[in-house]
């Protein structure tokens, strides 16, 4: 999906990140409906180009960092200070898989209400079991069967993510569809619990 073309403020040119202008260095105002993806000027998706992404960020920043507008007004100043903020913000949103896929979702299901507690059948149950079986082997610090547990949970959460990818191309086409969206959703909700017994392990 195409990120919404806006022209500078300043010049007129069509801008790749809706805050900077390459053309007239101009650094633009903050509109409030300003997505990540508009922020990086990249395409609105789940799979990016991770190196793609790391250049626009790298450029965007040497241009927006607050050094060098010490000269500059004071508003310019406070704009580049925001404009920093949230280039950062994004740029960590959008290049980590597990964040980027709960942007996404958010993106895509605005006002629609998804179940936030929804799990896959027979999943509780068996985190149920693994949270018993780490306390065990926390407790005995058996350090295999603590690399064994931890090398499990992150193969499930490669998984999970995965599942992201055909997923987010189907919603893609289709954005209405609640039924991918709740799926979307369950999927998340397990890798939250997957994640907190990693931060366990951790």
């Amino acid at each position: 999906m195409a990120i919404d073309q806006i022209a500078c403020q300043k010049c007129g040119s069509s801008l790749t990140s809706h805050l900077f202008c390459f053309s007239c260095k101009a650094i633009q105002s903050i509109s409030h409906e300003i997505n990540y993806f508009e922020v990086l000027g990249v395409y609105i998706g789940y799979e990016v180009d991770k190196e793609e992404l790391k250049d626009k960020y790298q450029n965007l920043s040497l241009q927006l960092h607050p050094d060098f507008f010490e000269s500059a007004s004071e508003s310019e100043k406070s704009l580049s200070e925001k404009s920093s903020a949230i280039l950062n913000t994004a740029y960590k949103t959008l290049s980590e898989p597990i964040l980027r896929a709960g942007y996404l979702l958010d993106f895509f299901s605005q006002n629609k209400k998804l179940d936030e507690r929804l799990l896959p059948e027979g999943f509780l149950a068996e985190m149920f079991s693994m949270q018993e079986k780490l306390d065990e082997i926390l407790e005995s610090d058996d350090k295999s069967s603590i690399l064994a547990m931890k090398e499990n949970l992150y193969v499930r959460r490669e998984k999970i993510e995965s599942e992201f990818v055909p997923l987010f191309k189907k919603l893609e086409k289709s954005q209405n569809d609640y039924n991918l969206l709740q799926q979307l959703q369950i999927n998340l909700n397990a890798e939250r619990y997957l994640k907190r017994l990693l931060d366990r392990i951790n």
